[in-house]
């Protein structure tokens, strides 16, 4: 050991556990239900091979006590290494936020989207629009909480290149953020395509604003309706997304590009990260898995006054927002409707519960709109 490597170690001893552990008695997220004094204990001697500390896992969690409208997890990955460095914490939080996932549990991966039934016949007078996204971590490289500048940037040209070689119905132009111009940013806005630079707390407090903008852009098909963000929250999201009722095609498209897309990038060396326990990797624990929220823009304005509409979401694995995204109220009786699980079940069988279960919906829908009773085609819990 160096000097300075001595004089690090030191500083960080001088003081204890108990002078550093962080007051969570205001908190209500998944990570500040399971730290406790004996696990930071433990977890503060440790870090990932690129350095990633308990304190970068749980930041974000202690900067943000709680949200009110979901139960926040409260901690990111800052690399793929996280998960099992630091899992005395994160495996009790994934358990509760997934809804009972063991440690021994396996996940299981389904991109055929042959095995969808259904799913191109929901009603288009109710259901708006449909999209499928996910996120996906390109193995060595520290993710977005964690990364340097020049992984930044080695991700983006990586994604660049990738994206590039997509042809037919796929093909299309990448934008970076910082070299965007006026006329293509208020574009892409306009067709709520754009990711701005992070307001909110929970993804600022990990360090996923840092350099902005920096490396970060976005791709998008010419038909607008396939795009990939680079370097937001993930290294990449994946985004399928259309008018209309049509989940089926919605579906397909994610399928074929995503697995178009990791070809490209295994031809350059690069693998996605996934693993048989927990999936795909990604940065938030509440996205593993699948990373998948199937999700449609349906009016259901009598169904959501109904004294039933939260107790059918929950029977039916669904869960709303606004169409304004998470922290939303929604308008004119317009919900946002999708999954409610990510880790734990196939990509299929959670698109299969969003068209069945949406389905259902609106077929509950137009009987209360007839003035009729919904009681008996009350749905079993799934």
């Amino acid at each position: 050991h160096s000097d300075s490597e001595n004089m690090a170690k030191l500083t960080l001893k001088r003081l204890s556990a108990e002078e550093e552990f962080p007051d969570l008695s205001q908190h209500n997220n998944h990570m500040a239900k399971f730290l406790t004094l004996d696990i930071y204990k433990k977890l503060r001697e440790r870090a990932t091979p690129n350095g990633f500390t308990i304190d970068g896992v749980i930041q974000t969690g202690v900067d943000n006590p709680g949200h009110p409208f979901i139960m926040t997890v409260g901690c990111v990955a800052g690399d793929e290494e996280t998960y099992e460095v630091f899992k005395e914490l994160l495996d009790p939080v994934i358990e509760d936020r997934h809804g009972g996932y063991k440690p021994s549990d396996k996940h299981k991966t389904d991109l055929n989207p042959s095995n969808l039934k259904g799913g191109d016949d929901l009603d288009s007078n109710y259901v708006l629009s449909s999209r499928v996204r996910t996120g996906r971590s390109v193995r060595g490289f520290c993710l977005p909480p964690h990364c340097s500048r020049g992984e930044r940037r080695a991700v983006e040209k990586l994604s660049i290149e990738a994206l590039a070689s997509l042809s037919g119905d796929l093909k299309g132009k990448y934008y970076a953020l910082k070299n965007m111009t006026e006329a293509e940013q208020q574009q892409l806005i306009d067709d709520h395509f754009l990711f701005d630079k992070p307001v909110s707390p929970l993804l600022l407090a990990s360090g996923m604003g840092r350099d902005w903008p920096d490396a970060r852009g976005i791709w998008h098909n010419d038909n607008k309706t396939f795009l990939v963000w680079v370097n937001e929250e993930d290294h990449l999201r994946v985004i399928s997304m259309q008018k209309g009722g049509n989940m089926k095609e919605v579906f397909d498209r994610f399928c074929t590009g995503l697995t178009k897309i990791e070809t490209l990038f295994k031809e350059r060396n690069h693998a996605f990260m996934w693993n048989e326990h927990l999936g795909y990797v990604l940065t938030c624990p509440s996205n593993l898995g699948t990373g998948l929220r199937a999700g449609v823009h349906v009016k259901l304005p009598n169904m959501s006054k109904h004294a039933k509409f939260e107790e059918v979401l929950k029977k039916l694995r669904l869960q709303k927002r606004g169409t304004g995204g998470v922290d939303t109220a929604a308008v004119g009786g317009v919900f946002d409707i999708s999954n409610a699980d990510r880790l734990g079940f196939s990509e299929v069988e959670l698109v299969q519960m969003v068209v069945d279960g949406v389905k259902l919906l609106v077929e509950m829908e137009k009987k209360l709109e007839k003035g009729q009773s919904i009681d008996d085609i009350m749905p079993a819990q799934k």
